[in-house]
């Protein structure tokens, strides 16, 4: 309570004054005690004053401490920063001086150990370099703190020698290098290194620049490889060059064609000459090899010295030479150039030993870019061509190539070869063209019809008159057998063709299988033999005693058609000598008989010999609508032709249109 602008604290205990049974026992009697505030707290307040004044005093003394023990501490690990500064500024090791602080003294030592290591490792290192066949130099640069380090050869090495010594920025060191790189011709490996030609007072110097980045450093390597690179140069010379004339062989005459021909802004008007030494086998079989390659050398030499800067020249082999002339605007500075050359060669002359001049005598072809051919391999084969279209002719000239000509004779090499490799790998296919009956339009046969997928040989008419040329008819004959009845086995099997159906075979007149290969057909395709049909071709005279020996071969049904009547020889007589089972008319019959009255009645004429004698009329051919009504109606029996169904690997069915022109007629028939 407040009493006198002073504070007081009261205490209050209740007394128990009467007794619960007297007449004043209602009253309460309390006990008070008060006391000022300052006198009740004096002690308390005393002793906080105390706790208060000596936290105080220990705080002060602890900061005291502290900064006397940091102050302590600090000077030596200053005095080393200041010495690790001070060796860093004047770029050598420091010399970490005692701070009588154990670990601090240990973690210098250690430090000082190391850099004595590094050192000795560094020198060492460098000892090894400067001891080395090779000088190296290197570099290191320091993104993260801006340093350069170089060796003391590095811009030497680089011809910069000036260089050395200079305080170097990363940004300025990299602007010297790429000056460096600008100035001298660089060349990059397959390995993403540099390799700088680098002009110095004592000759040229080859360096190779490798670099790698590690985090913040990037670290470069300058190597010496002069020696390297010339032992390489010297190799490449020997390997690309022929010995006896310094000019190209024929890997790098090659090498250098091909790189030129991916350039065509380079080539210009081109052209290849391939020439070829005349005499030289006579002059090595009379004088010896020695004149020979004395020959070989002059021809090398007036080559060198007798066409432009920029000509490819090469010895190919023992006389044979090329020559590519390119850049040019026109052919007529081309054949100026060409001219030149030929007549620097007959000028050129050298004295046998029997006292006669010897010429330079050659025979040449020219194939021009890019008109003959605009490939490298093309003009060659060209080039070739016309040389020796020369030697074959009259030698000592040089022609140009004619395309004409080498069509002529390459597609006539092309077309043997082709046939030579239908031979020998059998290479031939069989497509099947159904063969319907005239009255119910079912398939009643199919005509194996021999094709090839040699570019040159599509047409089988082409196959047969090579066979003729190189008397191998017999083998046209064996393999169109086999091949039919194993290609239409096939079919059966698969279920693909009618299983009752006879198969048309077209057969070479006048050549019989021999006895071994008519078992060998009919041991493997027995059944297919007995439905199996000869269609004679009247191409040629027919040999009837070869006929009678088809007729007997083993397992054959006997059964002949002949093909493409009213084309050939002596129709009315084969048909009397063969008596076969079919008649195929001949397309050139059938086609537009709807129109022609002749036509028609030459097919009247064969209905009605053939009827009675139990041969069935095919009508071959069939292409309209109207030439089918045509031949149904005069009597024809079995149909064959592209508007019925087209020949195919695996023949489709009857055209509906067909069908129903059939069924038409049939009806009519009836009625």
């Amino acid at each position: 309570m407040e009493l006198n602008d002073k504070r007081y604290y009261m205490v209050l205990e209740p007394l128990q004054v009467y007794n619960r049974n007297a007449p004043f026992a209602a009253e309460k009697w309390f006990l008070a005690g008060t006391m000022e505030q300052s006198v009740l707290l004096a002690f308390s307040s005393r002793v906080r004053e105390v706790l208060l004044t000596t936290i105080a005093i220990t705080l002060v003394l602890s900061v005291l401490g502290s900064l006397l023990v940091s102050a302590r501490l600090a000077r030596p690990i200053n005095r080393l920063y200041r010495e690790v500064i001070d060796a860093q500024e004047k770029k050598t090791f420091p010399r970490l001086s005692r701070t009588a602080i154990r670990e601090v003294d240990r973690f210098a030592e250690t430090i000082t150990e190391l850099n004595k290591e590094l050192v000795t490792n560094s020198t060492k290192f460098l000892r090894i370099m400067d001891m080395a066949s090779v000088e190296i130099g290197g570099y290191e640069l320091r993104t993260d703190t801006g340093s350069v380090f170089v060796t003391d050869n590095f811009f030497s090495l680089l011809g910069k020698p000036e260089m050395q010594g200079e305080p170097l920025s990363v940004r300025r060191f990299e602007e010297v290098l790429k000056g460096i790189r600008e100035k001298n011709p660089c060349d990059h490996t397959a390995e993403g290194d540099e390799l700088l030609t680098i002009q110095q007072p004592d000759g040229v110097r080859y360096i190779m620049l490798r670099s790698t980045i590690e985090g913040h450093a990037k670290i470069g390597l300058a190597e010496d490889v002069t020696a390297a690179v010339l032992e390489r140069k010297r190799i490449e010379h020997e390997r690309d060059h022929d010995i006896l004339t310094g000019l190209y062989n024929r890997q790098a005459f090659n090498r250098v064609c091909t790189e030129l021909f991916a350039a065509p802004e380079r080539m210009g008007v081109a052209a290849l000459m391939m020439m070829d030494l005349d005499n030289l086998k006579h002059i090595n079989d009379t004088y010896g090899h020695d004149w020979g390659d004395q020959y070989i050398r002059r021809t090398g030499q007036c080559l060198r010295d007798n066409t432009p800067a920029g000509t490819v020249c090469a010895r190919l082999s023992g006389d044979e030479f090329l020559v590519l002339f390119h850049g040019y605007r026109s052919r007529d500075a081309v054949r100026e150039k060409i001219d030149c050359l030929t007549n620097a060669m007959r000028q050129s002359v050298a004295l046998l030993p029997s006292g006669n001049a010897l010429h330079i005598s050659l025979s040449g072809g020219i194939a021009w870019y890019p008109d003959d051919g605009q490939d490298w391999e093309t003009l060659k084969k060209y080039a070739d061509f016309a040389m020796y279209q020369v030697k074959h002719s009259e030698k000592g000239r040089v022609e140009e190539f004619d395309i004409g000509v080498y069509n002529r004779e390459a597609y006539a090499e092309r077309t043997r070869r082709e046939f030579r490799q239908l031979l020998s790998n059998a290479q031939v296919f069989y497509c099947f063209q159904p063969i319907f009956s005239a009255r119910s339009g079912r398939v009643v046969a199919y005509e194996a019809l021999m094709r090839s997928d040699l570019p040159t040989l599509r047409s089988p008419a082409t196959i047969m008159k090579l066979a003729r040329e190189q008397g191998a008819l017999y083998e046209i004959e064996r393999i169109t057998f086999t091949k039919a009845l194993e290609t239409f086995d096939s079919l059966c099997r698969a279920g693909s063709v009618s299983g009752d159906a006879m198969l048309f075979v077209n057969s070479i007149a006048n050549t019989c299988l021999s006895h071994e290969d008519g078992k060998y057909i009919n041991s493997h395709w027995h059944e297919l033999c007995h439905r199996m049909v000869v269609e004679i071709t009247e191409e040629e005279e027919i040999d009837y005693e070869a006929l009678e020996r088809k007729r007997n071969a083993p397992g054959f049904s006997g059964m002949f058609a002949l093909d493409d009547y009213g084309s050939g020889y002596s129709n009315e007589n084969t048909l009397l000598q063969l008596a076969p089972r079919f008649v195929k008319v001949d397309i050139t019959i059938i086609r537009g008989i709807d129109t022609s009255p002749d036509k028609q009645q030459i097919l009247r004429n064969v209905v009605a010999y053939a009827h009675p004698r139990s041969m069935k009329i095919v009508a071959e051919g069939v292409e309209t609508a109207a030439e089918l009504r045509t031949v149904v109606e005069l009597g024809a029996d079995l149909l064959q032709g592209y508007f019925l169904a087209r020949p195919a690997i695996v023949p489709g069915a009857i055209a509906p249109e067909a069908v129903a022109i059939i069924q038409e007629l049939q009806r009519r028939a009836k009625d």
